[in-house]
């Protein structure tokens, strides 16, 4: 990568990212039940029809004017007429995919590769329409109809409520905009998670989904390896008394001027700094010794990771570590009988889950372990390809950054698309 046009980079927003890489980009600000505003970046397909080459299109207008102009203006079902339409216009079309991000990412992690690398990238070159989820709580999902992210009420939810309602939310915007009926769904880690939760919960979305592919699925997580997670769970309780004692109710938030000094940092210190950094900010977590990480890359990763997240959700994980199930938030006998009937948190009850599923995973990832992985193979009832990463050294964070991610992975995410 260019040091000049990394470094330019550092600094752009998801869309701006994708309008450099030479694709075109839209936003989308979609509202969530309990009033959430989620910001979704879109990445049209190249064989679609183009409606306009803006930065961020204006689909609704577009087809409005159609709808003018046809004399159907009132007619209810124009709207989706119009979208049937341009779909079926062009054979090579395929149906919409949503990418989920994990803890602490954003919509800017699928585009950092760049242009015929990134896993957006590949998807769009290869037909599909793509959107990038931000789930609330991170860059660019800090906005509540009634509430500021000052505001405690803001971050009382844990990824519990992104299955619950932002899933529903985004994959009900993007059928009602692309006239589709069902869509696939790619999930990476917490990406997984909340997939995993809206379907427990929500079982009619089952027949909105065509396929799900799930990257270092995180559900029953008890056998992680990180050295780093088991030391901090045995303190969760600590840290949620911590959270509400002080006050501090968001974790490791973007901001530019944390982006640039540790972008700045990792631009200029001397290559040991550099790999003290590597090493033990992301391999603790991720799993050491993989080389799959370009070293030129990491003040570009700075600048858009990490993008935020409730303290709450870190707590969620927490509890799923230490009690081994896969279920809600605890918040403690008194309140769970409260709230679920039962002095425990209920479980998440996987045979509702439908969808036809495949999971990829790695050896080195210390977020997933065999065990797990088999543990949650044995519950999802339509698991039709299991697939370990062909890398012994591949890690948690490569499926994001690796620099033979495209090789290794997305060229075989490609083939089991075709699959569902």
């Amino acid at each position: 990568m260019d040091k000049a046009t990394s470094q330019d980079e550092t600094y752009m927003t998801t869309p701006e990212l994708i309008k450099a890489h030479g694709y075109i980009p839209e936003t989308h600000h979609i509202w969530t039940e309990d009033d959430y505003c989620l910001n979704v970046h879109r990445i049209p397909s190249p064989n679609r029809v183009p409606i306009k080459t803006d930065s961020i299109t204006n689909t609704d207008t577009v087809i409005n004017n159609i709808c003018e102009d046809s004399n159907l203006s009132s007619s209810s079902d124009c709207h989706h007429d119009v979208l049937k339409t341009l779909r079926s216009s062009n054979a090579n079309s395929k149906l919409p995919i949503l990418v989920n991000h994990g803890l602490l990412s954003s919509s800017a992690d699928w585009v950092l590769l760049g242009p015929h690398k990134a896993l957006a990238y590949v998807l769009c070159d290869n037909g599909f329409d793509v959107w990038l989820a931000n789930a609330r709580g991170n860059t660019y999902s800090k906005s509540h109809k009634h509430y500021s992210t000052k505001d405690k009420e803001f971050w009382d939810f844990s990824f519990h409520e992104i299955g619950y309602y932002d899933l529903p939310a985004m994959i009900d915007y993007i059928l009602k905009k692309t006239g589709y009926s069902e869509l696939y769904y790619i999930g990476h880690s917490q990406g997984t998670t909340t997939f995993y939760i809206m379907l427990s919960e929500r079982p009619e979305y089952n027949s909105k989904i065509k396929g799900m592919i799930s990257l270092a699925p995180i559900a029953f997580i008890s056998n992680q390896t990180s050295p780093l997670i088991k030391y901090v769970v045995h303190f969760i309780d600590l840290l949620q008394w911590s959270s509400n004692f002080f006050n501090f109710y968001e974790w490791l938030p973007y901001n530019k001027l944390q982006a640039t000094l540790f972008s700045t940092l990792v631009r200029n210190a001397p290559c040991s700094v550099t790999k003290g950094i590597c090493h033990y900010w992301f391999f603790l977590v991720a799993g050491f010794g993989s080389d799959q990480l370009d070293e030129s890359m990491l003040p570009l990763i700075f600048g858009h990771f990490p993008a935020g997240g409730a303290m709450r959700q870190f707590i969620h994980f927490g509890q799923l570590v230490m009690s081994g199930h896969f279920r809600q938030f605890d918040y403690g006998a008194k309140m769970n009988l409260n709230r679920y009937g039962s002095i425990q948190p209920l479980k998440y009850n996987l045979e509702r889950i439908k969808v036809p599923i495949a999971i990829f995973y790695s050896d080195n990832d210390h977020l997933t372990h065999d065990t797990d992985i088999q543990k949650l193979v044995n519950k999802l009832p339509n698991v039709i390809e299991v697939k370990k990463i062909p890398y012994e050294k591949f890690n948690h964070i490569d499926y994001l950054w690796g620099r033979d991610a495209k090789t290794l992975l997305y060229n075989q995410i490609i083939m089991m698309l075709k699959k569902f």
